[in-house]
């Protein structure tokens, strides 16, 4: 008796296998529905809105840091008051000095002026207004007495300079430190700080797909992006498809 010979042959089952290896275009089309098309176009508008907004925190700070804060968030003619009021006092003299010599001295004015107002916004308006005065009274009692003009101006400056210094005293906290400076009794706090940042929100819109089903170009809305090919039902229209009316924009919301 002859044996029967099996359906296929093991040449033909090597060269499909051969095939199915080589192109993969086989596989796709064999794991393919029958009832699904290729997309053609996928389209969706994103709009971007911008809004000032406000970023908070908190944060440790010491006394000093907290000083400084303090201090530069003034206006920089509160932080340079005694500077600019020395400028101002110390023209002033410059200039009465200058007009004392009549006509000649003219030429003068304006050198001695600005010379008058930089010395006086170095020292301060402490010492100018206590060298005045000094220099004021030797005139007044001893007129023909230059040296002892010249000390009692001296001695002016140093008392005006220093009753402005105990009027007026430096803020501790404000002194530039150095590195590996000691600093007892240091105080923090707990801040919040804020900066000015910008929101950003995007309004979304669902994707629009274009397919073609028996020659006919159509499109269809869908919630989440379709893929490179959609199924169909049999009245050719997607199953995932966004039935009814077209939902909200959906928005999305970061900072910058």
């Amino acid at each position: 008796m002859k044996r029967a010979r099996p359906a296929f042959s093991r040449v033909g089952f090597l060269r499909f296998g051969v095939a199915w290896v080589l192109f993969p275009g086989l596989q796709a089309a064999a794991s393919q529905p029958e009832n699904s098309v290729a997309v053609l176009t996928v389209a969706q508008v994103v709009v971007e809105h911008l809004e000032p907004a406000t970023v908070c925190w908190r944060t440790i700070v010491s006394d000093r840091e907290r000083a400084r804060t303090q201090y530069e968030s003034q206006p920089w003619v509160v932080r340079h008051w005694q500077p600019i009021l020395g400028a101002v006092l110390g023209g002033a003299v410059a200039y009465q000095f200058t007009g004392n010599y009549g006509a000649n001295s003219q030429k003068w004015v304006y050198p001695t002026l600005l010379g008058g107002m930089a010395v006086g916004a170095a020292v301060g308006p402490g010492m100018v207004a206590g060298a005045y005065a000094g220099g004021m009274l030797a005139q007044h009692f001893w007129p023909t007495k230059l040296p002892v003009t010249i000390a009692l101006s001296m001695l002016g400056g140093v008392l005006g300079d220093g009753l402005m210094k105990f009027l007026f005293p430096e803020d501790p906290l404000l002194a530039d430190t150095q590195p590996g400076q000691y600093l007892p009794d240091q105080q923090f706090y707990v801040e919040t700080r804020c900066v000015a940042s910008t929101r950003v929100s995007y309004t979304e819109t669902p994707y629009r797909a274009t397919y073609r089903y028996k020659g006919e170009a159509r499109s269809a809305l869908f919630r989440y992006y379709p893929g490179d090919r959609i199924e169909l039902d049999t009245a050719g229209r997607p199953l995932k498809e966004i039935q009814g009316e077209q939902p909200e924009n959906r928005i999305r919301v970061s900072s910058r």
